[in-house]
């Protein structure tokens, strides 16, 4: 997910939501929600150990408790960025869109846009897990149009006072947290201690698409920025930042832009693309509407974006950080199904082996290649943020395989991959409660014994991200 810089630019994003017609009958609450069919038997002794157990979030979008205080949401903010997906995909319009996103609109039609939508979407997980992250912080019963005024009245309170992140990190157990961000300098020197919060630097944003990039660059890196000379001595100054700033893991995006298979270039390529990319205006006619970031780097982009992202990963090796690539489904519709393959990334990890390679989302719904990379490298891991809220049933059937065929080292389970912290407890519920479902399935079938299971569990929430992603 592309990274937010500033408390104006949240509150930008957090209104730019969805759109949808109107209901039949919007004034009739809905009926009965699906209920979560993944329940598992909370009176044994394995789901109280899993349900009680702390855990580390590697992967959230959250600003810090003084970007958020003061911000104004209701419940179509937390609608982003997943369910505004499967919204779209259900056929919401761009004029549908425009007044779902108008918070100065009347709450009725607001409601009425989604709720035309609301009986295709009703099942999905995305949905589900909203639900029951408000049921559990707010008494939730249903999307009816009463239910979601009364939940986005409590929400306009809930940043109000300090001390609010505390809450919501003891209500989902949570004992730290990585917030994933820009590459500014500006980002990384905020206060997120007080919140238990480390920021991961999203690295491939310093990317030259044109002429105008170099503006950009130069306020991320607080450097003049003219030449490619220029852009290195950047990224150099900003490592050396991250590096003094205990910043142990930096992040790459740029499957959302291009194919993530780098390669090594020669100077003269860099320099020689980066000359094309001076002279040539970017096109952005493959940009969707209302997406934020997504666009496509064309050929000649290449071998420069290749130059600078093998650089920034010597510095990664040299500073000792973690490389997370974004592998896998993309939020926001329109990208790319062709740049999402984790065996893409498979040069970088044969030539940086003293670098520790993260494949992020666990590559789906390409499970197997991940599978293969962390099995045959042994600087390759795998972290499942986001699954468990995409496709249960791939989940748990994947986590078995994890048990069968990996050392359980190499797995980091929960992220949420989330704007707000109100989003958060559904996605921690049904993280364990896809774990304990996999890990009773393997007890049943003789490949573990309950102490086992127990010390994986414990394992891939807690111990191996935190050793892995902390000083």
């Amino acid at each position: 997910m592309n990274q937010f810089m500033t408390k104006k630019w949240t509150i930008v994003v957090s209104i730019l939501v969805l759109a949808g017609g109107f209901a039949a009958n919007p004034s009739i609450a809905s009926k009965s929600d699906v209920k979560n069919t993944y329940v598992p038997d909370k009176s044994t002794a394995l789901w109280k150990y899993i349900d009680g157990l702390t855990v580390i979030d590697t992967h959230e979008h959250i600003s810090s408790e003084a970007e958020l205080m003061g911000l104004q949401l209701d419940i179509f903010n937390l609608f982003i960025p997943y369910i505004v997906d499967n919204l779209e995909s259900a056929g919401i319009t761009v004029d549908e869109m425009a007044l779902m996103k108008n918070g100065q609109a009347p709450f009725k039609d607001r409601w009425a846009a989604f709720y035309k939508y609301y009986p295709a979407i009703q099942s999905s997980t995305y949905i589900l897990a909203l639900q029951t992250s408000l049921a559990a912080q707010y008494q939730f019963k249903n999307y009816g149009l009463k239910e979601c005024q009364r939940i986005s009245d409590l929400l306009k309170k809930d940043f109000a006072k300090k001390g609010f992140m505390k809450k919501f990190f003891e209500k989902n157990q949570i004992e730290s947290m990585l917030t994933f961000r820009s590459p500014s300098s500006e980002d990384v020197r905020r206060s997120y201690g007080e919140d238990k919060m480390m920021v991961v630097p999203t690295v491939n944003n310093i990317c030259v698409r044109d002429a105008k990039s170099l503006e950009e660059i130069s306020k991320m890196t607080e450097t003049p920025i003219r030449n490619l000379d220029d852009i290195l001595a950047g990224i150099d100054k900003l490592f050396k930042e991250y590096d003094a700033a205990g910043i142990k893991n930096i992040k790459f995006g740029s499957s959302y832009n291009r194919e993530i298979n780098y390669r090594a270039r020669t100077r003269e390529e860099a320099e020689a693309s980066f000359a094309k990319i001076m002279e040539t205006p970017f096109d952005y006619s493959d940009a969707q509407p209302n997406k934020y970031y997504v666009y496509t780097l064309s050929d000649y982009h290449i071998p420069l974006d290749d130059y600078l992202g093998v650089y920034m990963i010597k510095q990664a090796e040299k500073y000792h950080m973690n490389v997370i690539f974004h592998v896998g489904i993309f939020a926001w519709n329109f990208n790319s199904v062709r740049n999402n393959h984790a065996s893409s990334l498979e040069w970088l990890m044969k030539n940086f082996p003293k670098v520790n390679f993260v494949i992020l989302h666990a590559g789906y719904p390409y499970f197997d290649e991940a599978i293969l990379l962390a099995k045959y490298y042994p600087n390759v891991y795998i972290n499942m943020t986001w699954d468990h809220i995409i496709e249960r049933g791939k989940s748990i059937e994947i986590m078995k395989s994890y048990v069968e065929m990996l050392p359980t080292n190499k797995i980091h389970l929960f992220g949420g991959d989330y704007l707000f912290p109100q989003q958060i407890y559904g996605n921690v519920l049904f993280t364990k409660e896809n774990l304990y479902i996999a890990l009773c399935e393997l007890i049943k079938k003789g490949t573990l014994n309950e102490e086992q299971a127990r010390k994986i569990a414990s394992d891939w929430l807690y111990n191996n991200p935190k050793a892995f992603y902390y000083r």
